[in-house]
């Protein structure tokens, strides 16, 4: 049975209220295991916005609406990056990442921090595909014409169980966890799990580790009664220090900037 992370790791983007012209539908049961969510994203506005883009640990099918038929695969990221809004209307398929290669027709290796033609790595996602969803007259029509594609993917297909136990182990370790600790538990050598990680995942499994420190970091930083320095000790970081250069490495911002933003956009989405 698939034990069922998206009930206990919920990964977070740099503004995690809801945003103007932002919208997130959760899949069907079926797909939620495997699916973060369907999302539409619309600018209204003549003007184009940067919007940042941290490391989420997911991928994306994207479908840009005012320009063809034409759609996009983004790989994993590591670093942070802006996006420029404009006025193209967008809708996104999101996978976890450790579980896209259920529905792919290609590994994920050289996928980190690159996007490409969703038809590389998705053969079958044909101009046909993408028109019918882009076509479709309601947001909810699109949801269900992108689920029944992702459901016939679906089929006969399995997690690599070594990735799935591993992802398991570091976030209930909390990111703690080194590839000795992992292949052990997974009886398997280091090189082969190394393996199995970058063709499913397109990142190392040191790398993967560290980005789930940094998601379960931020999830806590934007609580109200966060604690840098109970967090040092929580994730494992040598000092306040180590902690705080790596949330930069990633995030782009410090840890209070990071913080102050997110109660800025909270404010500036609500009014």
């Amino acid at each position: 049975m698939l034990y069922r992370i998206d009930k206990k790791f919920k990964t977070i983007t740099a503004n995690p209220s809801q945003r103007k012209n932002y919208l997130e539908l959760a899949p069907c049961e079926a797909l939620r295991p495997y699916i973060h969510c369907f999302w539409y994203n619309k600018n209204d506005s003549a003007i184009a916005f940067k919007s940042l883009v941290i490391p989420d640990l997911c991928m994306d099918i994207i479908l840009y609406e005012n320009v063809g038929y034409h759609a996009d695969f983004c790989g994993i990221n590591n670093r942070p990056f802006y996006s420029v809004n404009t006025d193209t209307e967008l809708f996104g398929i999101r996978f976890y990442a450790w579980a896209v290669a259920l529905f792919t027709d290609d590994t994920m290796v050289d996928t980190l921090n690159a996007c490409d033609c969703a038809q590389r790595y998705f053969c079958d996602f044909s101009n046909q595909t993408a028109e019918e969803i882009i076509c479709a007259e309601s947001l909810y029509e699109k949801k269900r014409l992108a689920e029944n594609y992702l459901l016939k993917k679906l089929s006969n297909r399995s997690i690599n169980p070594s990735v799935l136990n591993s992802v398991v182990y570091a976030i209930r370790h909390s990111g703690k966890a080194t590839v000795k600790n992992l292949a052990d538990d997974n009886a398997v050598s280091n090189r082969k799990l190394e393996r199995d990680f970058l063709s499913t995942t397109g990142v190392s499994l040191k790398q993967m580790v560290n980005l789930i420190r940094y998601q379960l970091l931020w999830q806590d930083a934007v609580k109200r009664d966060f604690n840098v320095l109970d967090s040092v000790e929580k994730y494992g970081f040598f000092d306040q220090s180590h902690l705080l250069k790596e949330f930069k490495k990633y995030h782009g911002l410090t840890l209070t900037e990071a913080r102050n933003e997110v109660l800025r956009l909270s404010h500036f989405y609500n009014t």
